[in-house]
C-alpha cells in the first residue's frame, strides 16, 4: 500500500492537468474565434472590393450601351422601375425574377445589374430646377447599378449627359481640309461649330481668321438673325441658367486639329447677361491646337484666348478622340440607327452614293433607274421645269397638268410662281443651279427631298421654305414640314460672279448643305440650317449660320453621315446605401 501523501500528490497533478488543459482549449477555442472572424472580416472586405468591380462594369456597359443607341439596361431589360413615397429608385433585390444578373468572366463569384432611366419623357423634374422634361433634361440619364459578390451588396448611381455629335447636330462642321487649310476666313454661326482637321500638318493653322476687320463669332442664340429666316423656324428650346430661364442652342466649339486664330475682335460665346431671356455663354469648348492672334495673349503654351465665354473655359482639350469622321459619300451607307445595307448580289455593303442612286431614287427594284444625265438650273428668270425620277417623265417650259403622287421622287419648278416642289430623291450626273435674275431673287421650295449632285452646286438666289406650294405662307415652314438638303460630291458655291456682288445684296437660305470638296462664298449670305464641308473658304465674304436643331432632327432621306453618333459624358456618381 503506497502512502497517502503519493494518492495526494497524484490527485493534484491530475487537477493540475486538467486546469492547464482547460486553459488551453479556451486559448485555443478563443484563437480560432479570433482567426475565424478574422477570416470572415477579410471574405467580407474581400467580397465588398469585389462588387465594387461588379459595379464598375455595370456602370461602363450601360454606357457603352447609351453609346451604341440601346437603353443602358444590363440584365434589367424587362424589369419595370419602381418608385417610392419620396420619388427615389427602388431596385429589385438579386433573387428577384424580373432581373438576370450578368458575371465578371475574371471573378466568377461577381454578378452585377443595370438600369437606364431617361430624363427626358418621364414627366420628372429629375435635376431640380423646377421644370419636368425641358431643354436641360434632353440626353440625360441616371444609371442604376447594383454588384453581389458573397454576402456583400453594393449599389451606385451615375449621371450621364448624352449627345448626338454626327455633322449634322452643327452650324458648321469641317472636315479633314485641304492643303490650304481647314476654314480660311471667319467664322460667323449662331450653334455649334465643329472642326476635325485631322489633313492639317502639326502646328498648321485650323480656323485662320483673318485680319483687315475679320472676326469670328460663335454665339448660343439667335441675336441678330434676319425676321426673314426667323418666321420660318421653331423657337429654341428653353433651359434653367444661372436663375433664369433662357434659350439655347446648346452651342458647342470643337477643334481637334489646328490651331485657332482670333483676332482681337473676335468672340466664342458672350458674357451671360441677365434679363433677356437667351444664353450667352457657350456650353463647352474643346481645342486640342491651341490659340493664336491679336485676341490671344501668348503664355509660353498654348495661348490664352481673352473672349472666349464657355460654361467649360477655354483651355480643354478635344473630347470626342476619333469616333467622328467626315462623312464622304464613299463610306458605306448606314440608315438612321447606323445599320448597313448589304447589296443583294454581292453581300458588300452599299456605299452611300450606291445606295442613294440605285435604291432610294426611283424603283428600288431596277438599279440605276431614275438618274438625270447633265445639269439642273432653277431659275427665277428662267422656265418652267419637271422631272420625275420614278416614272422618268421630263419636260422643261411647261408642267403637268396633274401634280405627281408623292410616292413619286421629282423635282417641279414652277416659273410663275418661283416656288420648287421637291419630293423624295433625286440624282443629277452634272451640276445644279439656283438663281435669281434682277429684281426677282426669292425662289421658295416645298416638300421634302435630297438633291445629289456628281458635279457642283451653285446657289445665287434666296432659297426659302414656303407650307403648300404658297410663298406668302411662311410661318414654321422649316424645317419640320419643308426640308431641302443638297449635296455635292464637288464644290459648293454660294453667290455669282464678282460683277453680281458690287449689285446685289444678301441671299437667305434654309436647308442642310454638304459639300465634299469645299464651300466657297463669294456673297454675304445668312443661312438657316447646316453647312458639311471638308473644307471652307470663306476669304471674301464669310456666310453666318444659324442652327436649327429640330433639322438634325428631320433630314430629308438621304442624307451622308444622318446616322448616330452618341458620346456619353459621366456628370457624377455616388454610392447608394443598402
Amino acid at each position: 500500500m503506497r502512502p497517502t501523501n503519493e494518492k495526494t500528490n497524484g490527485g493534484m497533478a491530475l487537477l493540475l492537468a486538467v486546469f492547464f488543459i482547460g486553459v488551453a482549449v479556451v486559448v485555443t477555442g478563443a484563437l480560432m474565434g479570433r482567426i475565424y472572424q478574422q477570416r470572415t472580416a477579410v471574405t467580407h472586405f474581400e467580397d465588398y472590393n469585389a462588387a465594387l468591380f461588379g459595379l464598375d462594369a455595370a456602370i461602363s456597359r450601360s454606357e457603352a450601351k447609351l453609346e451604341a443607341g440601346e437603353d443602358g439596361s444590363i440584365g434589367m431589360e424587362d424589369w419595370e422601375p419602381v418608385w417610392n413615397e419620396r420619388n427615389e429608385l427602388v431596385l429589385p433585390d438579386f433573387d428577384s425574377d424580373a432581373i438576370s444578373p450578368q458575371r465578371l468572366p475574371s471573378m466568377e463569384s461577381v454578378e452585377y445589374a443595370a438600369y437606364a432611366h431617361a430624363w427626358e419623357d418621364d414627366g420628372r423634374d429629375n435635376n431640380g430646377n423646377g421644370l419636368a422634361d425641358d431643354a436641360s433634361e434632353e440626353g440625360m440619364y441616371t444609371v442604376y447599378a447594383m454588384a453581389r459578390s458573397g454576402a456583400a451588396v453594393r449599389r451606385a448611381e451615375a449621371v450621364y449627359k448624352t449627345d448626338n455629335v454626327n455633322a449634322w447636330q452643327n452650324a458648321i462642321f469641317a472636315g479633314p481640309g485641304l492643303s490650304g487649310g481647314l476654314i480660311n476666313g471667319s467664322v460667323n454661326a449662331a450653334g455649334s461649330v465643329h472642326m476635325l482637321g485631322d489633313g492639317l500638318l502639326d502646328g498648321a493653322i485650323g480656323l485662320a481668321t483673318l485680319g483687315l476687320g475679320g472676326t469670328t463669332r460663335v454665339r448660343n442664340n439667335y441675336t441678330g438673325i434676319p425676321d426673314a429666316l426667323l418666321r420660318h423656324i421653331p423657337d429654341p428650346p428653353q433651359t434653367l441658367f444661372e436663375g433664369e430661364i433662357v434659350s439655347t442652342l446648346r452651342a458647342t466649339f470643337r477643334s481637334r486639329n489646328g490651331l485657332i486664330n482670333l483676332t482681337a475682335d473676335s468672340a466664342l460665346g458672350d458674357a451671360q447677361a441677365f434679363g433677356n431671356a437667351v444664353k450667352e455663354t457657350l456650353d463647352a469648348v474643346f481645342v486640342t491646337g491651341g490659340w493664336i492672334g491679336g485676341g490671344v495673349l501668348p503664355d509660353g503654351d498654348r495661348g490664352e484666348p481673352q473672349n472666349v465665354h464657355s460654361d467649360n473655359g477655354w483651355d480643354e482639350l478635344y473630347d470626342l478622340a476619333d469616333r467622328v469622321v467626315f462623312p464622304r459619300l464613299s463610306d458605306p451607307f448606314q440608315d438612321a440607327q447606323g445599320r448597313q445595307v448589304a447589296r443583294g448580289d454581292t453581300g458588300d455593303p452599299y456605299k452611300h452614293e450606291e445606295y442613294f442612286a440605285e435604291v432610294l431614287v426611283g424603283d428600288p427594284e431596277i438599279p440605276n433607274d431614275g438618274i438625270y444625265t447633265g445639269n439642273i438650273t432653277f431659275d427665277t428668270a428662267g422656265a418652267h421645269f419637271y422631272w420625275n425620277a420614278t416614272t422618268g417623265e421630263q419636260m422643261s417650259g411647261s408642267l403637268p397638268a396633274v401634280s405627281p403622287p408623292k410616292t413619286d421622287d421629282y423635282v417641279l419648278f414652277n416659273r410663275d410662281r418661283d416656288v420648287l416642289e421637291i419630293n423624295g430623291q433625286i440624282y443629277v450626273t452634272g451640276n445644279v443651279n439656283f438663281r435669281g435674275k434682277g429684281s426677282q431673287k426669292s425662289l421658295y421650295y416645298t416638300g421634302r427631298g435630297a438633291i445629289l449632285a456628281g458635279g457642283s452646286v451653285q446657289i445665287d438666289s434666296h432659297l426659302l421654305a414656303c407650307n403648300g406650294g404658297d410663298p406668302s405662307d411662311l410661318e414654321g415652314s422649316f424645317p419640320v414640314e419643308n426640308a431641302i438638303g443638297i449635296m455635292a460630291r464637288e464644290n459648293i458655291v454660294i453667290g455669282g460672279s464678282l460683277l453680281d456682288l458690287i449689285f446685289r445684296s444678301d441671299i437667305h437660305l434654309m436647308g442642310a448643305f454638304y459639300a465634299g470638296r469645299r464651300v466657297t462664298s463669294l456673297k454675304t449670305a445668312k443661312v438657316a440650317g447646316t453647312i458639311v464641308s471638308n473644307y471652307f473658304d470663306l476669304t471674301l465674304n464669310p456666310p453666318t449660320v444659324y442652327q436649327v436643331p429640330e433639322l438634325g432632327r428631320n433630314l430629308p432621306e438621304g442624307m451622308v453621315g444622318d446616322y448616330p453618333i452618341i458620346a456619353a459624358t459621366q456628370i457624377s456618381w455616388r454610392e447608394l446605401g443598402l
